[in-house]
């Protein structure tokens, strides 16, 4: 085969918690063509398949077996356009967050508040990226997957993604059955800024400043760099935890223990309270243990201080979790995607 592939590739530098990991077989796909030709190769070679992108969202296990593919590809062009939006694919293997100061840089607007967060444009519809009130499935058009068994390409619509609270069916239904190629977004030609996040509207105000597209971009810059460590220096996979949503009547009950814990309306009888706000109030804001640790910056973020183990990760987790059940009676579940062999 034209392709190069790695034995007993070391994956340690590709996971941004900075686990130690090793894949079986490594390969980089750039074309459809590459993609068609390594499934071809490891399913004669009945291998298991798993796609690894920019690893800032994931634990590993210390072994993956099969084939490990990492989408390379990094295209950026305009597709077409009307009177009021642009139509943008972007390659899979294309780094979030460049991609993000690209659009704003074309006059591309919607995805300024998605500013500054690691990872790859294929992972992003995977788990549906958001932070300061803007979700990724808000602007996307439509996904470009390959079919991990018969190397089939096709679009799945925004519609028929399954968005959800850090979710798609790319996460649930068809884990271990897609890749994805592309993402195509619909984005706005003309400004659109979403303030709905308190704390971006308060600092656009604390800076005197006008509430435009790169403003906003700036602002959300400025906040995570104070509020979240960044993962070059401090290994971490983002907020650990989502925050967990719960019907009114469970609220009601969580309140008479944390009477001030921060809520936040998401459908008719259904809010969203602060994972973070949990964890402080358990006492786990530092928590350290095994070589893991709750950020003191941040207590949703889980930092790896020494430890290189996607097992002992996931126990500290459970740990951290267990705890916070406990005492509140809230079960919070793990953002971040186990690939290999691991249990919790």
């Amino acid at each position: 085969m034209s392709l190069t592939i790695e034995k007993n590739k070391d994956l340690s530098g590709l996971n941004s918690l900075r686990l130690s990991a090793q894949a079986e077989c490594f390969c980089e796909v750039k074309s459809v063509a590459d993609w068609q030709e390594a499934l071809a190769w490891a399913n004669s070679a009945d291998l298991p398949v798993t796609i690894l992108g920019g690893g800032s969202n994931v634990v590993l296990a210390p072994r993956i077996e099969g084939l490990v593919l990492h989408p390379a590809n990094a295209e950026l062009g305009l597709e077409r356009e009307d009177a009021e939006s642009v139509f943008v694919r972007v390659g899979a293997g294309h780094d979030w967050d460049p991609f993000v100061r690209a659009c704003v840089d074309h006059a591309w607007f919607g995805l300024e508040n998605l500013v500054s967060i690691p990872g790859s444009c294929g992972a992003a519809p995977v788990q549906n990226i958001g932070a300061y009130g803007v979700d990724l499935a808000d602007w996307v058009h439509a996904v470009s997957c390959i079919d991990l068994n018969t190397g089939e390409v096709f679009e799945r619509s925004a519609a028929d993604c399954e968005f959800g609270y850090r979710t798609s069916r790319f996460k649930t239904k068809e884990a271990g059955r897609l890749g994805i190629l592309a993402v195509t977004f619909k984005l706005s030609k003309k400004p659109k800024v979403n303030l709905s996040y308190a704390a971006l509207h308060e600092a656009l105000d604390a800076a005197g400043v006008a509430p435009t597209p790169i403003n906003v971009l700036k602002q959300v810059e400025a906040i995570r760099a104070h509020k979240l460590p960044n993962p070059i220096v401090t290994p971490n996979a983002g907020s650990f935890f989502k925050n967990p949503v719960l019907s009114t009547s469970e609220l009601s009950a969580l309140q008479n223990l944390l009477p001030h814990i921060p809520v936040y309306p998401v459908a008719e009888g259904r809010v969203k309270i602060s994972a973070a706000y949990l964890i402080e109030q358990a006492g786990l804001k530092g928590f350290t243990e095994a070589g893991f640790a709750m950020s003191e910056r941040h207590s949703l973020v889980l930092i790896n201080l020494s430890a290189s183990s996607g097992q002992a990760c996931l126990h500290f987790a459970s740990r951290v979790a267990e705890r916070v059940h406990a005492l509140f009676g809230v079960l919070l579940e793990r953002e971040p995607i186990a690939l290999g062999t691991l249990a919790s």
